[in-house]
C-alpha cells in the first residue's frame, strides 16, 4: 500500500496535486488502444482511437532537453492529426515550460486551481433532494439509454468510447477507481470518480445535469466518493477546479495549494499549419 498523505500544509499534498493525474494517465495508457509512453521524465499517451487520444503529465525535462523532448512527444500526434492535453503543475519542469509549450504550438486552454482538503475536515451536513439515490456504478449500461452526466448522450464513437474506458478502469485490480453516479427516480442525474494515487484521493468527472442543479446533488455524489476515500484509509483530496466548481468545493473544505495549466494542441491547428505553413 502506498505512503497516503496526512498533512494538508505538506509540500508532499502540493506534489500530490500532479502525481495523482500522473498515476491517472498511466493507469488510461492501459487502455485497450493506447500506447502508454512511461518515459522517465514525463508520462505520456497516443491514440488515434476518438475518445482515448493523447495526454502528457509528470514532465520533468532539463533545460536542455526540453525542447527536444516536446518536439518528439508532439511528433506522433503531428504525423497523425491527432490532439494531445498536456498537464503542468507545480512539480513540472523546467520552469519556462508553459512557455516552451507555446513556442511549440499548444495554446493555454485553462489555468486552474490545485486543491486539497482534510477528509476528516471535510462539511458533510448538507441537504440533499428527497429520492435521491447515489452508487458506485459496476454496470454502466444504463448510459446506453440515459445521458452521462459528464459525457453526454452516448451518441457518437468518441463519447461511447469515454465512458467505456471510465468502466474499463474502475474494473481493473486492484482496484484504484470509482464512479458515483446519482438518480432520481432511476434516471442518473449528477456523477463523481474518485482516482486513488499519489498517495491521495483524486476527484474528477464530476458533473451535474443542468435540469438537475442547484438542488445540492452535486455536492452529494461528491461527498459519496471522499466519503468511500476516507473508508479505504485516506486523508486527504485533491482536484483541479473548475470556475464554476471552485465555490462548491471550497464549502466543502477544499483549499487552493498550487495552480495548474491545462495546455493544449488541436487537429484543428495542425490542420492549418500543414495548409498554410504557418500557425
Amino acid at each position: 500500500m502506498p505512503t497516503l498523505l496526512t498533512d494538508l500544509s505538506s509540500p508532499a499534498t502540493v506534489a500530490a496535486v500532479e502525481g495523482n493525474v500522473v498515476e491517472w494517465t498511466r493507469l488510461k495508457g492501459l487502455l485497450p488502444g493506447v500506447e502508454l509512453h512511461d518515459d522517465g521524465d514525463a508520462v505520456w499517451l497516443f491514440s488515434t482511437l476518438p475518445g482515448r487520444g493523447g495526454a502528457v503529465a509528470g514532465a520533468r525535462f532539463t533545460e536542455k532537453s526540453a525542447d527536444a523532448r516536446i518536439a518528439e512527444i508532439l511528433a506522433y500526434h503531428r504525423r497523425y492529426l491527432e490532439p494531445t492535453l498536456w498537464w503542468a503543475g507545480p512539480s513540472s519542469a523546467p520552469a519556462d515550460l508553459g512557455d516552451r509549450l507555446r513556442a511549440a504550438g499548444l495554446w493555454c486552454q485553462q489555468r486552474l486551481p490545485g486543491m486539497a482538503a482534510d477528509l476528516h475536515a471535510i462539511r458533510t451536513d448538507f441537504r440533499r433532494p428527497q429520492g435521491l439515490a447515489i452508487a458506485a456504478l459496476e454496470d454502466f449500461s444504463i448510459f446506453r439509454r440515459y445521458e452521462h452526466p459528464f459525457f453526454g448522450p452516448a451518441t457518437t464513437e468518441r463519447r461511447r468510447n469515454l465512458v467505456g474506458g471510465v468502466e474499463w478502469m474502475v474494473r481493473q485490480e486492484p482496484r484504484r477507481a470509482w464512479h458515483f453516479v446519482a438518480s432520481l427516480d432511476g434516471i442518473p442525474v449528477a456523477c463523481s470518480t474518485v482516482f486513488l494515487g499519489a498517495g491521495a484521493a483524486g476527484l474528477y468527472h464530476v458533473a451535474t445535469l443542468p435540469k438537475a442543479r442547484g438542488k445540492g446533488i452535486g455536492k452529494a455524489v461528491t461527498l459519496a466518493a471522499l466519503e468511500h476515500a476516507r473508508e479505504l484509509g485516506y486523508r486527504i483530496s485533491i482536484l483541479h477546479a473548475s470556475k464554476d466548481g471552485e465555490p462548491i468545493y471550497r464549502q466543502i473544505g477544499y483549499e487552493e495549494v498550487c495552480q495548474v495549466s491545462h495546455w493544449y494542441y488541436s487537429k484543428a491547428r495542425q490542420i492549418r499549419q500543414r495548409l498554410t505553413g504557418r500557425d
